[in-house]
């Protein structure tokens, strides 16, 4: 960017106001004026430079923050879905021995009166075997 010659004449009023001064539109102060303009310029490009490079640098580690943060949470996440798959194998274990008691007390109650039954049965037939042995003795006996 260079001084135009509107911004000098505003420039020399500028002075002239400022510091009662008077500088001419050639006064050799514009000489100095342009070169720290572009030690100015120069600078500002330097430093833009060293922020684009931060920021690049700044971006690869929130990136690699990421990456990170995400591989912390997807092993806490593991690591939870293990304990919960571990705590449905425990419960599933123990409702299967559950059900293997309830259907061991059903066998054993359906059992009972089936033993019951024949025991009865085997009771009354001996009975009557007993009764029609008698009662055939007691025939031949009195014949």
């Amino acid at each position: 960017m260079n001084i135009t010659a509107p911004d000098r004449q505003e420039l020399i009023g500028l002075i002239a106001e400022r510091n009662g001064i008077r500088v001419e539109k050639d006064d050799p102060v514009f000489a100095v004026a342009t070169i720290c303009q572009a030690y100015l310029e120069q600078a500002g490009r330097q430093i833009e430079a060293s922020v684009r490079e931060r920021l690049a640098e700044f971006e690869i580690a929130v990136a690699k923050v990421q990456t990170r943060a995400g591989q912390l949470v997807a092993a806490e996440f593991n690591d939870r879905v293990a304990s919960i798959r571990s705590e449905l194998q425990k419960d599933i274990v123990l409702a299967g021995a559950k059900a293997n008691e309830i259907v061991y007390r059903a066998e054993q109650a359906n059992r009972h009166p089936v033993m019951l039954r024949w025991a009865v049965l085997g009771t009354v037939v001996s009975l009557t075997l007993l009764a029609l042995g008698l009662w055939i003795g007691a025939r031949y006996l009195h014949s």
